[in-house]
């Protein structure tokens, strides 16, 4: 979990580009981030046409994000690192290339990212959160547990941070704490499809077949994805229960 962009906006920003009497503007384009290949392109055209900006440090941050949500980590990675070379108390990308190198399975420097973001922002959740899945990854479940208990002090109604906290109990056995922050998670957020379907596992692993189908029922209502539907449908049929 955890592999949300952070994006800052280019604010302010009043420079367009005249092609043949219209106005196309490559800032309108950078900001926007519902056409990946069109935000692309906007920020290209704008550090291209305007390499002296005060902006210059959001818009690599910008293209890094799109890059990212292409699934280009490569690409991403050298964006945010441009951006950092030019601004280097952006937290947000800080966070934003961790997970690009979380991405590549480089969990050192992930957690150096995100580490880096902490130190600049003793209070950036996003950035304890992400750390505390890379610690999760590592197998390093004290420290990860550690951290996802700093993001709710900052934030007592993070329930991504309650679930993720829930995984790393679960992973070192402490299976009652880890279904406690499940449930804790879902009072915060009812939406939280994942934590729908990690207690319906705990459930279903200490025998309590009608708590188990009632929360895999409830993930599966959630909008899954292909493969995570598959899963929780062979587990309802398991159950002997239906979808």
């Amino acid at each position: 979990m955890h592999a949300m962009i952070s994006k800052t906006a280019l604010f302010c920003v009043a420079s367009v580009l005249m092609i043949g009497g219209a106005q196309a503007s490559p800032i309108e384009d950078c900001n926007q981030s519902a056409d990946v290949p069109r935000q692309i392109e906007g920020c290209s055209r704008f550090l291209q046409e305007d390499s002296l900006s005060p902006y210059v440090a959001l818009a690599y941050g910008l293209r890094g994000g799109a890059y990212q949500k292409k699934g280009d980590p490569e690409s991403a990675i050298a964006d945010f690192s441009q951006a950092i070379g030019i601004d280097p108390r952006q937290v947000n990308v800080y966070v934003n290339r961790g997970l690009a190198y979380r991405d590549k399975g480089d969990l050192d420097r992930a957690i150096a990212d995100f580490s880096k973001a902490i130190e600049i922002d003793s209070q950036s959740g996003e950035a304890f959160i992400n750390r505390c899945v890379a610690y999760k990854d590592k197998g390093q479940y004290d420290l990860a547990m550690a951290d996802c208990t700093n993001a709710i002090a900052i934030n007592p109604n993070d329930a991504v941070a309650y679930n993720d906290l829930g995984v790393a109990y679960e992973k070192k056995g402490d299976l009652d704490s880890a279904l406690a922050d499940y449930t804790k998670a879902i009072e915060i957020d009812p939406t939280l499809r994942d934590s729908y379907a990690n207690r319906a596992v705990l459930y279903d692993h200490k025998g309590d077949q009608d708590r188990a189908i009632a929360d895999y029922r409830a993930a599966l209502a959630k909008n899954p994805n292909s493969e995570d539907r598959q899963d929780l449908e062979a587990a309802l049929k398991r159950l002997d229960a239906n979808p």
